[in-house]
């Protein structure tokens, strides 16, 4: 378990059941890790293997590929910084970066699609199929994703450490995606593109943009999705005490909320690595 922040469930701490759900997770969302809001999530296991039972068949469709895109390039008008990546790790280490970031804008997207989709069921608006699938996709990790590794924030070096704490700060959470603790490997990088992101996360467009991703996904989940998602309070009483709904609730809510600036951030940095140097 994370002693620093939200707890949560590694891959290498889960067995069994769990174990198979997210192996299962990365397989269908084509990634080579489980993110975030899985981990957490994985502390009600009876929640989260119900809940992800009723979007996994949506996941696998054309539908919600195409959803995904509409929200995966937001239109930042920002100027990005060319802070020169070149004085700071060589062309090997850039495409490392490159690749990092591109696990994380592909599956950002899906996974807004999926905390609204919950969200959505469990405040009483569950997703009624609108619409027929227009395919499937072949579920299994993209080839050419790199394997991803997460800096766990109580073992980072000092300079670390103090960094994703304040991305912790920034974003008004007790913990860390595991996009900044992946990219917390390059110090260079991370520690060159935050002083610049951390001021535009503070602005009114990065506000307007959040907002604006966070209510297109639940247009998208509701218009798009083919199959159904209805896990209810109701359903969850069943399993658990009040004060435990009131937690997975609580998770799920602040996931659709934490999303959308991750797509934001992602797009961000994405651009200061394509910039001509």
């Amino acid at each position: 378990m994370n002693e620093y922040g939200i707890p949560e469930v590694f891959e290498s701490e889960a067995v069994g059941r769990l174990k198979v759900i997210y192996q299962d997770i990365k397989f269908v969302l084509k990634i080579p890790v489980v993110n975030f809001i899985f981990r957490t999530l994985a502390n009600y296991p009876e929640f989260l293997e119900i809940a992800w039972n009723q979007v996994r068949p949506n996941m696998l469709t054309v539908n919600m590929e195409e959803a995904a895109k509409h929200l995966r390039y937001p239109n930042i008008s920002a100027q990005v910084p060319d802070l020169n990546w070149n004085n700071y790790d060589d062309r090997k280490i850039q495409q490392q970066i490159e690749a990092i970031l591109t696990v994380f804008n592909y599956v950002n997207p899906k996974l807004l699609l999926i905390a609204s989709a919950w969200e959505e069921a469990l405040s009483d608006r569950p997703i009624v199929p609108k619409k027929k699938s227009n395919g499937f996709l072949a579920p299994g990790i993209i080839q050419g994703f790199p394997s991803i590794e997460l800096v766990h924030i109580p073992h980072a070096d000092p300079y670390m450490k103090d960094l994703l704490k304040d991305v912790a700060q920034a974003h008004h959470t007790y913990d860390v995606a595991s996009d900044y603790r992946t990219l917390a490997k390059f110090p260079h990088f991370l520690g060159g593109i935050w002083p610049s992101l951390k001021i535009y996360i503070q602005g009114n467009e990065y506000q307007l943009l959040s907002a604006q991703l966070k209510s297109q996904s639940v247009q998208l989940i509701q218009r798009e999705a083919p199959y159904p998602v209805h896990i209810s309070k109701h359903q969850l009483k069943q399993i658990y005490e009040p004060s435990q709904i009131a937690g997975i609730m609580g998770l799920v809510a602040f996931f659709q909320s934490f999303l959308p600036g991750l797509i934001i951030e992602g797009e961000y940095m994405r651009r200061s690595l394509i910039r001509p140097h």
